[in-house]
């Protein structure tokens, strides 16, 4: 329906206008002939058929330069509706090419305006995903090189003998080994849930989740109780369809994170049912995270440190994990932060 109106809507105006130059262009003629033959038979006193002939010369010369002003208009107006997309083929080619041209201009006319707007958000958004594949291939590349270089420094040490292989070496080289398994796994695990991903037509099972929620409490009762964090949960009993280990992962990896990062020393934990979604939120003091980062940390590899160092936090993959697997579950995963103190909020579709 949508687009019949946009059809419709390009092809009135282009009538209207059409029909406005025609009828100028008549009116021009019309008005010409009549004031020439007043001229002829009133001043002249030209009749019969000499009046005739001079009125048909006359009629065959405005003709043809109605023809040819009415030409002139149409080619103005068709420059000026091709003119723009010309403009859009050129930059649909230079994107094809794998560039990134300018914002187009809107046009007057709306349906090319749409189409430009339309375009111009593709590029945008086409551009955004480059930089975050660039950005994405760095983090990868500076994360695999610590564990890397580590292990070949260590494996050519061995091989000239300069450094003898000891119980303390072996750790270090399993433990490097062991980081970038780590790495990889999640790499695979965070591809599964994506719009693409294996784990797209997951099996949904009905899950009382606010048990759920409370087993997961349980797992983190002893890394709750070393950090010397207390917790406080009100749970709202509910049911609802979705991924057992899915919903296990995003809860795992959202209170290692408080684990890692809490300073406050009391974790507060809710659900309930609210505006059609069942909403659980996890909320502590920890460290300092720039409020207009919030959305940032569930960007792969983000991290707050910009040094990235191995000993200020993991990978930088469990929130984006989380992230990807509830909005499989058609929710929603955010950061409410004032800057030191955090509120996860999950959205389930009930």
């Amino acid at each position: 329906m949508r687009k019949r109106k946009e059809v419709w809507g390009i092809f009135t105006q282009l009538t209207f206008l059409n029909t406005i130059i025609i009828a100028i262009v008549i009116a021009i003629a019309g008005f010409t002939v009549k004031n020439y033959a007043c001229t002829l038979v009133n001043q002249q006193e030209i009749t019969g058929t000499d009046l005739e002939i001079l009125l048909n010369q006359y009629l065959m010369k405005v003709s043809i330069l109605a023809f040819l002003l009415a030409g002139g208009f149409h080619f103005l107006l068709l420059k000026w509706l091709i003119h723009p997309l010309k403009k859009l083929t050129a930059a649909t080619q230079e994107l094809k090419r794998g560039n990134h041209p300018n914002r187009l201009k809107n046009p007057l006319i709306y349906e090319v305006k749409e189409l430009n707007d339309a375009f111009n958000d593709l590029t945008e958004r086409t551009a955004r995903v480059k930089s975050k594949q660039n950005q994405l291939l760095k983090d990868l590349s500076h994360e695999l090189r610590t564990p890397l270089t580590n292990l070949s420094g260590y494996l050519e040490g061995l091989e000239k003998g300069i450094v003898k292989g000891d119980q303390e070496m072996y750790r270090s080289l399993q433990e490097e080994t062991t980081r970038i398994e780590r790495l990889l796994e999640q790499l695979a695990r965070i591809n599964q849930w994506t719009s693409d991903g294996e784990m797209k037509n997951f099996k949904r099972d009905k899950i009382l989740i606010h048990q759920l929620i409370k087993r997961r409490i349980t797992i983190f009762h002893i890394k709750f109780l070393e950090k010397g964090i207390m917790v406080d949960d009100a749970l709202e009993p509910f049911t609802l369809e979705g991924s057992i280990d899915g919903l296990n992962q995003v809860l795992s990896n959202i209170l290692q994170n408080i684990v890692d990062y809490d300073n406050g020393k009391k974790v507060r934990i809710e659900s309930c049912v609210e505006e059609g979604s069942y909403v659980i939120r996890l909320s502590h003091e920890g460290k300092r995270i720039p409020v207009e980062e919030s959305e940032l940390i569930f960007e792969r590899f983000y991290r707050v440190d910009p040094s990235r160092s191995p000993l200020t936090g993991g990978t930088g993959l469990g929130l984006a994990i989380a992230k990807e697997i509830v909005l499989a579950h058609g929710g929603d995963l955010s950061l409410a932060t004032d800057g030191l103190h955090h509120t996860f909020e999950i959205r389930l579709p009930k």
